[in-house]
């Protein structure tokens, strides 16, 4: 029920006009306002003060506002409605809006505020196939009956169902508006809405506290997709056993199931399932009682809160909270400061019977260094394991996947594009939404292209073989190039391997060239081009989001290793950890293959990633 709902300004930089919409209620009535209002909408986030989520609106006009009245209203008839500040005519705007071997669990003492990886390694995890980036709209699945885990005491039963009735897939608000690349959907670093301890839904105390600067500087909380519940997951034999232990928990937290380790490759569904347990509790619990985050989040806001000394606070959050998620638990970055508050809390969690639920990326027996740092066995409780689906389920969730984002193709398209490779579903995500975006800003009545041929240009079907080198001329013409210096919203950088400046100057070259020959009038100012050690096994993926970070960018390029490299052998799970970090730094990712750099497909897809 909604008890309250207001409509005020939220302008920025680069959008005037932007508009949130603040709602005082449970999280299930969110899933209805979504539904209705559709692609205007960004990710509801939740908040501090009188009201407890935000959604940020791309457009206010006078039938969007008739429409959220009636949504409103439907919700609860006695809900205030906000008074009109447009006049009865809202204007409108435009939209804003382990362990692989380098990957380190531990930090050095001396780096509180941001936590560098420890000098000694976990043991090292099996080789993982190419994985999908995460932070995106990950797949939209369909449920379906799963037994019960066979070692489960009692028989698995159904949970409450997740918030009636299912919503549509949302669209980023970033797709909004015409002409040159939209702001992206990520909120700026700057204008991070999401509080350290939100779920405390402490009284705000007059005057900037502790905790409103974390929260300025750092969102701990990982903001949920509506789209991403128990009604939208297919259950199959590659996700059976996670299904019913998901319920499980969803029916009886902290009884059976705790803690609870899902583990799978990148694609396989691991954030679906942390969203989908999270809303399924949330009809029995409330979403204030759920605390949802990631390693990173979660290690990096501790750290800040006890520089800012805001640990009182964020010590009595989690004392109330009775369920904690972490997705990607391997990239927790463990210090001698935060390392008693990640075990104290951890261990009371289990002990009080409040139900811990992680995921991973590397099966349980990778994790056993990161359990020696943190003084916590995650394996302790009930462990479950996603694989790919198989080429049924794979369709079927393929299929959904391109009906929610409105994608008209072929059988024999799906199949040559996406099937017959079986492409995680992290990066059909990514790959649809970059061809949306395509769409959006090249499409017009003088090429009216269709889905299938903007894929192409995105995934290089029909190019020639790119695997040769830049040749001498070229390297020269682009080390001869230099980019708009005016200071521009965009602020992107690149990383290359060690000993390929000039391949890196060639790159951004081609990003410009590319950008012109689509069409894309886009402005970017290039902060800065940053070498690493490819042969470094340790650490590059949290150096790489360490040096974004503190640069300012929202946008980062990343030069793939050299195939020959220490890292080159490992590259899938290089790129899915650098995607992670840098996403949870709030700052958007594309990858450059180094043995595809004269590919023009390669360079698109860039673009559609960074804006």
């Amino acid at each position: 029920m909604i008890k309250k709902w207001d409509v005020a300004p939220a302008p920025n930089d680069k959008n005037p006009g932007r508009h949130k919409l603040l709602i005082k209620g449970e999280m299930k009535d969110i899933f209805l306002i979504v539904k209705k209002l559709g692609s205007v909408c960004s990710r509801p986030e939740k908040t501090s003060g009188e009201f407890d989520f935000i959604i940020y609106l791309s457009k206010l006009e006078m039938e969007m506002m008739k429409k959220l009245k009636a949504v409103t209203a439907e919700l609860s008839a006695a809900a205030p409605e906000p008074e009109d500040a447009f006049g009865g005519e809202p204007a409108p705007f435009d939209s804003p809006r382990p362990k692989l071997k380098m990957e380190q669990q531990t930090a050095p003492q001396a780096e509180k505020p941001r936590p560098a990886p420890a000098s000694e390694p976990a043991p090292r995890p099996i080789e993982q196939p190419r994985p999908a980036p995460e932070p995106a709209p990950r797949p939209v699945e369909q449920p379906g009956p799963a037994p019960a885990p066979e070692p489960a005491p009692r028989p698995v039963e159904q949970p409450r169902p997740a918030p009636e009735p299912a919503p549509e897939p949302a669209k980023q608000s970033g797709r909004q508006g015409m002409g040159v690349p939209s702001i992206s959907t990520r909120t700026r670093r700057e204008e991070a809405p999401a509080p350290v301890a939100a779920s405390a839904a402490a009284p705000a105390a007059a005057g900037p506290s502790a905790s409103s600067r974390i929260k300025a500087r750092w969102s701990m909380e990982l903001p949920l997709i509506p789209t991403y519940s128990f009604q939208t997951l297919i259950a199959g034999s590659h996700n059976r056993f996670a299904h019913a232990a998901a319920m499980a928990v969803v029916e009886n937290p902290g009884v059976i199931y705790n803690p609870l380790l899902v583990f799978g490759n990148p694609g396989t569904g691991k954030t679906h399932f942390v969203n989908s347990i999270s809303y399924g509790l949330s009809a029995s619990i409330g979403q204030s009682n759920i605390f949802v985050t990631d390693g990173i989040k979660l290690s990096k806001g501790i750290e800040l809160a006890i520089k800012d000394g805001a640990m009182a606070r964020l010590e009595e959050m989690f004392a109330k909270v009775k369920v904690l998620i972490i997705d990607d638990v391997h990239l927790l970055m463990v210090s001698e400061d935060n390392k008693k508050y990640l075990s104290k809390w951890l261990n009371d969690f289990v002990t009080q019977n409040k139900q811990i639920v992680v995921t991973s990326v590397f099966p349980p027996k990778s994790l056993a260094g990161l359990e020696d740092a943190v003084g916590f066995q995650f394996t302790q409780g009930w462990m479950v394991d996603l694989k790919m689906p198989a080429a049924q389920a794979y369709k079927a969730i393929l299929n959904q996947l391109l009906q929610g984002l409105e994608v008209k193709l072929s059988e024999e398209e799906i199949n040559n594009y996406f099937a017959a490779g079986s492409m995680p579903f992290g990066d059909v995500v990514k790959t649809l939404e970059g061809m949306k975006k395509l769409e959006k800003f090249v499409v017009n009545p003088m090429n009216n292209a269709t889905h299938a041929q903007l894929l192409g240009t995105l995934l290089g079907a029909g190019e020639a073989a790119a695997g040769a080198p830049p040749g001498e001329d070229a390297l020269a013409k682009a080390a001869s190039w230099q980019p708009s210096a005016r200071d521009a919203w965009f602020k992107w950088g690149i990383f290359y391997p060690r000993g390929m400046r000039r391949e890196a100057e060639f790159a951004l070259f081609s990003v410009h060239e590319r950008a012109k020959e689509l069409g894309l009038n886009t402005e970017w100012s290039q902060v800065f081009i940053e070498e690493y050690n490819s042969d470094e096994l340790y650490g590059i993926p949290f150096k790489i989001g360490n040096f974004a970070s503190e640069r300012g960018i929202n946008g980062a390029i990343i030069m793939g290793p050299q195939p020959t490299s220490a890292l080159g052998a490992q590259e899938g799970e290089f790129r899915h950890l650098t995607f992670k970090i840098l996403d949870s730094y709030l700052v958007k990712s594309a990858w450059l293959p180094s043995d595809r750099l004269n590919s023009k497909a390669v360079y698109a897809k860039t673009l559609v990633d960074l804006v």
